[in-house]
């Protein structure tokens, strides 16, 4: 394939300076960029299609609010947004010609991490709401490049939606620590009933600190911790957080509550309880959700086993009930889409939206894969689900994903969830907020509440990898397209819950109206693809 820069070597782009989706561009109009060769470690790629995400409008409606946002002033730097694409090389820089080609097709994970540091295109970095992306050796070098080569006979769309469909799979991988971190820092606060705990766990640590420790604990800290202090108190050390925290003794809400400030970003804790209680912990769901935190427990004095396998699940239980709280937007349909077709997957998926066109679209885009599968599918608006769960799952249902930025969501979702259930937290929320956890069950019925945020190059690989071998076809997500022009249209229209799916966006096709899939193809059965390789192909022949 010939593919070359643009003879008038510019680049239309929709930068964002604040306000509203409305308000993309300048004017409501697209800027024209001078768009210059590819310097020696750049690569140049036309954006062949890029997908609307809900970040996308979180970041608009957020700003510098958001909690990956950089905090620049956009009016002095607009945001050029979007980071679900599928790329086509242009040009390539002396230093990458024996990696890449023109015309060679690319996918893109978005969240680059370098030297700890995370970098994200479409935040940091301009993203695809434009024609042509410049990516450097940043993004394309290093042992594991964040761009992947993709075959030719997979759409443009789908490739754009590898990204959400990864991360939505991310989700329900171990995504989060379940072992002391070796060479951390550790916190053991000890209680009543604790004295028969212990833990033969061979990790070396770089410092522990002890707060009523029981003896097993303080003797397995003077062999493997290089520093070791015990304390009365933590009020000294405000300013001080540990990689790791060990609560144990009978369950105390208000012990656990004072230690959770202490807890570093990717720290785990650790609860050891030889009860149950219900008695509520405010969590932050944002730093579940952001910051990898691990919440792990044991009813053993032995504590190594809240370590193991069995005490952290972390996909949905086989045979059981499923619940998605916000499962009519963009990703709430991919979490059900996933439910209904993983292998060993939930008998009965539950899925709720406020809008009652929303509801429609699940039964009619969804009904027939889990007809296909085998599972029990139950769409229904949120004000009717109380009376659905005492019906079905008087005791709670086995796994609840919340979807839905909305702290109060969480909490709706921890109470219809049962004692050993799993609680999956997808919806990125501003931090500070807070949510009533019950982690006593953590530690006495193996209750698990998870949270995670992006995926990988190899997680969006897995995904393509499903699409070539036929079980996995993504555009039955797709709800709508529109070429570039429309863009601030199709945003504001995914922003006012118009629309229920992914809008792909194609750069190269100016003038396409924003346009519903089913329109292009009013006669398609159940169960059909619903946009292909070819569609793509003819988009010039449906122009207005």
């Amino acid at each position: 394939m010939t593919v070359s820069m643009p003879v008038d070597m510019s680049n239309r782009v929709w930068p964002f300076s604040g306000g509203s989706a409305r308000d993309l561009g300048v004017g409501g109009q697209a800027v024209s960029t001078p768009l210059r060769p590819a310097a020696a470690n750049e690569v140049i790629a036309r954006i062949d299609a890029v997908c609307i995400c809900s970040s996308d409008l979180k970041i608009m409606r957020m700003g510098a609010q958001h909690p990956l946002f950089t905090g620049r002033d956009l009016m002095q730097s607009p945001l050029v947004l979007g980071h679900e694409v599928a790329l086509t090389i242009c040009d390539v820089g002396d230093n990458w010609r024996d990696t890449y080609a023109p015309g060679q097709r690319l996918g893109l994970q978005p969240a680059i991490i370098r030297d700890g540091r995370r970098t994200t295109i479409g935040i940091d970095l301009p993203g695809g709401f434009a024609q042509y992306i410049v990516l450097d050796d940043h993004v394309l070098g290093g042992p594991e490049p964040y761009v992947f080569a993709v075959p030719d006979d997979v759409s443009a769309a789908s490739i754009a939606m590898l990204e959400p469909y990864a991360c939505v799979e991310a989700a329900y991988r171990p995504n989060c620590r379940t072992s002391l971190l070796a060479g951390g820092r550790l916190l053991v606060v000890g209680g009543t009933r604790a004295d028969a705990m212990t833990m033969t766990v061979d990790v070396a640590i770089a410092e522990a600190v002890l707060l009523s420790p029981p003896p097993g604990l303080r003797a397995w800290a003077m062999d493997h911790a290089s520093t070791v202090s015990i304390v009365t108190t933590l009020d000294k050390r405000d300013h001080t957080s540990f990689d790791d925290i060990i609560v144990c003794g009978v369950f105390d809400a208000d012990r656990v509550q004072a230690v959770l400030p202490y807890l570093a970003d990717r720290g785990m804790l650790t609860i050891a309880a030889p009860d149950d209680s219900d008695s509520p912990v405010t969590v932050d769901p944002a730093r579940i959700h952001y910051k990898e935190i691990s919440i792990i427990g044991t009813a053993s004095p032995k504590i190594e086993t809240a370590f193991g396998v069995a005490n952290n699940r972390f996909d949905l239980a086989a045979g059981g009930t499923t619940l998605i709280l916000g499962a009519g937007g963009a990703m709430g349909r991919i979490h059900l889409h996933r439910a209904l077709e993983i292998p060993d997957g939930p008998r009965c998926v539950i899925a709720t939206s406020r809008k009652g066109a929303r509801l429609n679209a699940l039964r009619r885009d969804f009904g027939p894969v889990a007809v296909r599968q085998g599972r029990a599918l139950l769409v229904v608006a949120d004000d009717s689900l109380d009376a659905l769960l005492a019906e079905i799952a008087p005791d709670g249902c086995d796994d609840v994903v919340v979807v839905v930025p909305d702290a109060s969501a969480v909490g709706r979702g921890v109470s219809v969830l049962r004692l050993n259930g799993m609680l999956v937290i997808f919806a990125g929320m501003p931090f500070g907020g807070g949510c009533a956890l019950p982690l006593g069950h953590v530690a006495a019925s193996g209750a698990r509440f998870t949270g995670s945020t992006g995926c990988t190059v190899a997680d969006q690989q897995a995904i393509l990898a499903r699409v070539q071998a036929g079980s996995l076809d993504l555009s039955g997500n797709l709800e709508a397209v529109a070429g570039f022009d429309a863009l601030p249209e199709a945003v504001a229209s995914v922003e006012a819950g118009l629309v229920s799916g992914k809008i792909a966006i194609f750069p190269g096709v100016p003038n396409l109206k924003l346009t519903p899939v089913a329109a292009l193809h009013p006669d398609a059965r159940a169960g059909q693809p619903r946009w292909t390789l070819s569609d793509e192909r003819q988009l010039s022949q449906r122009l207005d």
